[in-house]
């Protein structure tokens, strides 16, 4: 069943919210652009408030969103990284596009 997409992102929100309460979420990607199409993946950027990313933090947060997706029909892929692994990144073409594109949930 598809969704508004203002209903996704507000239960994007609303799941990472509850398993990542201090994370900072990133739309980014043709959904963030606003020229996707309607098999479009959703790309998330998670950046948690914490030094580094362990293998656990896949499970917590990436899973809920996955199965929101399989609940509704839609595709999501989703990055996790520390602020400091993030912030390191910050001279890639990819780290100036989600800065430049994302939409923050």
């Amino acid at each position: 069943m598809k969704r508004s997409n203002e209903h996704i992102k507000s239960k994007v929100k609303q799941i990472l919210e509850t398993v990542a309460p201090n994370a900072r979420i990133l739309l980014y990607g043709s959904r963030a652009r606003g020229d996707a199409k309607s098999d479009s993946d959703w790309d998330l950027l998670v950046i948690l408030n914490k030094e580094k990313i362990e293998p656990s933090d896949y499970e917590l947060i990436s899973y809920p969103i996955y199965e929101l997706g399989w609940e509704i029909g839609e595709q999501f892929s989703v990055k996790l990284y520390s602020k400091a692994e993030w912030k390191k990144r910050s001279f890639t073409p990819f780290y100036k596009n989600v800065e430049r594109e994302a939409v923050i949930l």
